[in-house]
């Protein structure tokens, strides 16, 4: 038993090995060194390269120099040096392991001298996925130093070593990547952000906004826009501001999801549509362009509305989106159910305007439906039904109380303040 503790004293340092690619070749030949000291120590790989050919990867002289190591063998490997020649044919003619003693012609063949002029070499191969990629070899001056060990025994042992070493590369390799995916996809939400409104004066309208996405960058979308100037008949003196807001929801969500809400964005601010076309103008031009030349992944649901004071009346349309919710009092009505289809089915589809006539105090709520679909530790939704009750109580009139109302409401049902999909929610009460 005591004769076991030096390798598993080994195993123990090897298996801290941080993943940092530069020290690989270093750390197994720490390994090594312990149990061989002042041996040679390369790595060959014969992934995609003719039979008996090999390429070298790394190698550690008897002195612990380092003279050849690559941080990315796959992606580096056509500027590996390539060796064929009489001593990598006999050392790789098959997947066994073996023990080589070299004689003075040997010796200067190009491949023994890349590994310093050796007398033995011992060759081990590591075996990944049921295929044999690398070897690892293991080099002496002394012609015997290899003879007395049980070749087996160092085939497990090398294999197991490599594993300690490339599963904290492969884990460090998936971290890095993961790491910039996530710089991509912050910096398309950072984008995305850009385009939402800020702080937008509307005459005659109280509002509040919860957005939040599921993941960094979202498929939600939502605008808010005062429009006097498309509009005939308003003007700056009339008691009130014409207004539109917009609320969008790309199927799915995440970055794909939130490339499409920017393509959105970006193809309604091309609109140059008057005012008494209403959102259903605004709807069928942008669904139009919404196409691409390809058959779209996505599909999104929108309800678009379009406010005037002096009639007022709130022109909507829904495009397969949940309905918005009227309050008048303590009464909550639902306008826009079922009404219409989403964009990006049928690119001729031409959508129609509703009305909805509105009074001082009358407060409207657009959502998504992450807002009802939101589910509970028992997978409860969240639901309609709830929602209205809680845009009914009249007793909260200030938009931004009712918001956090429903908020608050939402995050204790769902347990936190993100959910599973997007959510938006929209609160706006008319004040003139």
């Amino acid at each position: 038993m005591s004769a076991e503790l030096p390798l598993l004293s080994r195993l123990l340092r090897l298996s801290a090995f941080s993943g940092i690619p530069a020290a690989a070749l270093r750390s197994l030949y720490t390994y090594f060194g312990e149990q061989l000291p002042a041996c040679t120590l390369a790595v060959l790989l014969v992934r995609g390269v003719a039979p008996g050919q090999c390429r070298l990867v790394g190698v550690i002289g008897a002195d612990g120099t380092e003279y050849l190591a690559v941080d990315d063998a796959q992606d580096s490997q056509q500027k590996l040096p390539l060796f064929e020649d009489a001593l990598s044919t006999r050392l790789l003619r098959d997947i066994a392991p073996r023990l080589i003693t070299l004689n003075a012609d040997e010796q200067t063949l190009p491949l023994a001298q890349a590994l310093f002029a050796p007398r033995a070499l011992l060759a081990l191969p590591i075996i990944d996925s049921g295929h044999v990629h690398h070897w690892l070899v293991l080099g002496s001056v002394e012609a015997n130093r290899f003879d007395q060990l049980d070749l087996d025994r160092m085939l497990i042992e090398a294999n197991l070593a490599v594993s300690y070493i490339v599963r904290p590369l492969a884990l460090r390799e998936l971290s890095d990547e993961a790491a910039h995916s996530r710089h991509q996809i912050e910096g398309l939400a950072d984008v995305q952000k850009l385009l939402l409104p800020q702080n937008i004066q509307i005459r005659g309208l109280d509002y509040a906004v919860h957005w939040q996405p599921a993941d960094t960058a979202a498929g939600d979308y939502y605008d808010l826009v005062t429009l006097n100037e498309r509009v005939e008949g308003v003007t700056n003196d009339t008691d009130g501001d014409v207004w539109a807001a917009i609320i969008a929801d790309v199927s799915g969500h995440g970055a794909a999801s939130a490339m499409e809400a920017v393509q959105f964005d970006a193809i309604l601010r091309t609109y140059q549509g008057d005012g008494g076309a209403g959102p259903a103008g605004a709807i069928t031009y942008a669904n139009r362009y919404f196409f691409s030349r390809r058959q779209r992944q996505h599909f999104l649901t929108t309800l678009g509305t379009l406010y005037r004071p002096d009639e007022r009346k709130l022109y909507y349309v829904s495009a397969g989106h949940p309905p918005l919710l009227h309050r008048r009092g303590g009464t909550v009505t639902l306008h826009g159910q079922g009404e219409e289809i989403p964009l990006g089915i049928l690119r001729d589809h031409v959508w129609q305007n509703s009305e909805l006539a509105l009074q001082r105090d009358d407060v409207v709520v657009l959502y998504t439906d992450g807002i009802v679909e939101a589910r509970n530790a028992d997978s409860e939704p969240f639901g309609m039904p709830r929602l209205q009750a809680l845009v009914a109580r009249s007793e909260v009139s200030d938009a931004a109380q009712l918001q956090q109302l429903l908020c608050d409401a939402l995050f204790a049902h769902q347990g936190g303040s993100v959910g599973v999909d997007d959510q938006t929610l929209i609160v706006l009460r008319i004040t003139h």
